[in-house]
């Protein structure tokens, strides 16, 4: 028989809480931005070793920032990065949350599809039932071009 992975049941009062919960997430994060493929391309990444130069810089600015020219605005580079201090904890659990949520989401995919293989097998096995009729029915056309494979000109010189 099949695997069962996961099994969750949830109240709609469960989900109402969710819902709400994922609202109030998304009201107090409204300044993150959502950025185009050409625009993540385009930005710099600051890895480990970056960040640590741009630590340093900054503290070595605050210590002298009369060296920067008048434009150059020290102050949103300080809360950038204590807005960066802030959020990445965060933002680990919601990577970590979001990873368990699609490995939930394909764990249930995987028992539904794995049940209803089972279910169509026994129709396959069954005679005279109208559900099993139904079954194979649907099933047969689902698997109609499964282990068959369309000529190519390789084949039909061989």
């Amino acid at each position: 028989m099949s695997q069962n992975i996961v099994s969750i049941s949830l109240s709609n009062d469960d989900l109402a809480a969710i819902r709400g919960m994922l609202a109030g997430l998304e009201d107090k994060l409204k300044a993150m931005v959502e950025l185009t493929a050409a625009q993540r391309v385009s930005l710099l990444r600051m890895g480990a070793r970056s960040e640590s130069f741009v630590r340093h810089t900054l503290d070595t600015l605050e210590q002298d920032p009369d060296i920067l020219p008048r434009s150059f605005d020290l102050a949103e580079m300080q809360r950038d990065l204590v807005a960066l201090d802030q959020l990445r904890p965060i933002f680990s659990r919601l990577r970590q949350l979001a990873g368990r949520a699609d490995d939930t989401e394909r764990a249930l995919g995987n028992d539904l599809y794995e049940s209803a293989l089972a279910a169509y097998r026994f129709a396959k096995a069954t005679d005279g039932s109208a559900v099993a009729d139904a079954l194979q029915e649907h099933g047969s056309e689902r698997f109609a071009s499964n282990g068959k494979r369309s000529p190519t000109p390789e084949d039909s010189a061989n």
